[in-house]
């Protein structure tokens, strides 16, 4: 083999095998590319018991990134040190890699004709975007529908996470990578092991998916399907076996449980796990939660109001109403009434709501209430300043002060969310969407909500986009997924990437 490679490559690959690269990159993902094979491999089992075509080629492909990802970790090794760099060309190495991994079973089983359609739903999947260009979705393989919901059960959590519970190796660079693909500002410790939190986390979200999967099968779906849309209700993600998405069922229990699921899913799992241990005074305390609860109750009264609803059977038009905003809020994405014909000051409302996202610490995109609440109080004390120059007023978060370095990251990050947003809007305009379409794409990739308005209502999608538009949308959900910072910061290092793959 060194004689294949010649010169400074076969010496490399001989080191390679006596020590291994120390590489804090492909160290990971190498284990995602495992877990994202196992998970192929899951669906090449759904697809044997289906009795569809397609079970030896997700069979082979699972088995192909198992045996990449398992070469790729017995041949690297952990850096002795880690720096900040190194955490940021991590985690996007890892969404990269785990994106690219999980569109080649859409192209291996001719699911989608095109790479950048298969690209794009896995990024939409892992993303737990839910924005889709299958079309028709219902008669694809189950095995492959399987997978499409498994990969955003996947993304929900965070690759990254389930990477620091398993890898013992990792060290004292954990908490930095958990903080580096968090949804929200910051990260809070479970225990005083890191990887511990990871592990815990993880054990809720799977008790999460079992019981929200038992409650779909109590309430008329099979096993099939209630794995399925667990997995795409607890994510947040959205994605459905069906055209029509849970409104394929028509049956109001069946909504109940996923309007309750999504809920809860676009709370704080650090703060279910305390409540789960018998300590709810922090969820009672929290008020983020306050403002998470507030906001969905208020703009359900006026969805319903505002929407037409009322007209309906008081019930009915309530569930709707509520299911709306909570399938935005959360950013599940998934479609019962179809909101794109509702009476315009409800889409307005709608269309505000997409970008707010849930709380920090949940598994839905956007914003986040922690963010809002940090910037509404920054305005009230800019505000009294106007009449109190000399005024010290800390930006607090209920009665939490907020130190200067958080808030001047939040309000970097707002700034840089509303430019991406600006362009990722004008960009879809140039590529020949229509105003409403456009912006609400953009809200909606940026989110990751996944359905919006126009051409993407909850009976649309994402086909209805130009191609080079949904190459714009599908970077929009990267950056959505991973909060901006790691991959603006990522991109900073390309010029010395190869160094920094091989510390």
């Amino acid at each position: 083999m060194t004689s294949l490679l010649g010169g400074r490559a076969g010496r490399a690959y001989e080191r390679a095998q006596q020590v291994g690269y120390r590489s804090l990159p492909l160290h990971v993902v190498s284990v995602t590319l495992t877990m994202v094979g196992a998970g192929i491999l899951v669906s090449s089992i759904v697809e044997v018991i289906d009795g569809g075509s397609e079970t030896i080629t997700l069979a082979l492909c699972g088995l192909l990134w198992i045996g990449v990802g398992i070469a790729g970790f017995q041949g690297t090794r952990m850096p002795d040190r880690i720096q900040i760099l190194d955490i940021f060309v991590t985690v996007i190495a890892a969404w990269l890699g785990l994106t690219a991994a999980g569109a080649l079973p859409y192209i291996l089983t001719g699911t989608f004709d095109t790479i950048d359609d298969a690209i794009f739903e896995s990024v939409s999947g892992f993303t737990t975007t839910g924005a889709t260009v299958l079309r028709p979705i219902e008669g694809t393989s189950k095995g492959v529908l399987f997978w499409r919901s498994m990969s955003q059960w996947i993304g929900g959590m965070g690759v990254i996470v389930l990477v620091v519970a398993v890898l013992p190796t990792i060290g004292g660079g954990g908490m930095d990578l958990l903080v580096a693909e968090a949804p929200g500002p910051t990260g809070e410790r479970l225990t005083p092991r890191v990887q511990e939190t990871a592990k815990r986390l993880w054990i809720v979200y799977i008790s999460f998916t079992v019981a929200v999967a038992i409650a779909y099968m109590i309430f008329g779906m099979d096993l099939y399907d209630a794995l399925s849309h667990s997995f795409t209700t607890v994510s947040t993600g959205g994605f459905s076996p069906y055209n029509a998405s849970l409104g394929h069922f028509g049956s109001a229990a069946i909504e109940w449980v996923a309007i309750i699921a999504m809920f809860l899913a676009g709370g704080s799992f650090v703060l279910w796990y305390k409540v789960l241990r018998g300590t709810p005074k922090p969820l009672l305390h929290s008020a983020e939660f306050k403002a998470y609860l507030g906001l969905v109750a208020i703009a359900s009264l006026i969805v319903y109001v505002t929407s037409g609803q009322s007209e309906l059977a008081m019930h009915e038009g309530i569930r709707n109403s509520i299911f709306a905003v909570l399938t935005v809020v959360s950013t599940t994405g998934y479609g019962t009434a179809n909101f794109g014909d509702w009476d315009v000051p409800a889409q307005g409302l709608l269309l505000l709501l997409m970008p707010l996202g849930g709380m920090a610490g949940s598994t839905a995109g956007g914003v986040k209430m922690v963010r809002l609440l940090a910037v509404a109080s920054y305005a009230h004390r800019e505000t009294l300043r106007q009449l109190h120059p000399r005024l010290v007023r800390p930006i607090r978060i209920g009665t939490a002060s907020v130190s200067q370095d958080v808030t001047n990251r939040i309000m970097g990050f707002l700034i840089l969310a509303l430019a991406i947003f600006g362009t990722t809007a004008m960009l879809l305009l140039i590529t020949g969407t229509d105003l409403v379409t456009g912006l609400s794409a953009a809200a909606s990739a940026l989110g990751n909500v996944g359905p919006g308005l126009g051409d993407i209502s909850p009976e649309n999608d994402f086909r209805n986009i130009p191609r080079p538009g949904r190459m714009i949308a599908l970077s929009a959900m990267l950056l959505g997924r991973l909060e901006i910072y790691p991959v603006l910061l990522a991109l900073s290092a390309i010029p010395i990437l190869p160094r920094r793959l091989r510390r």
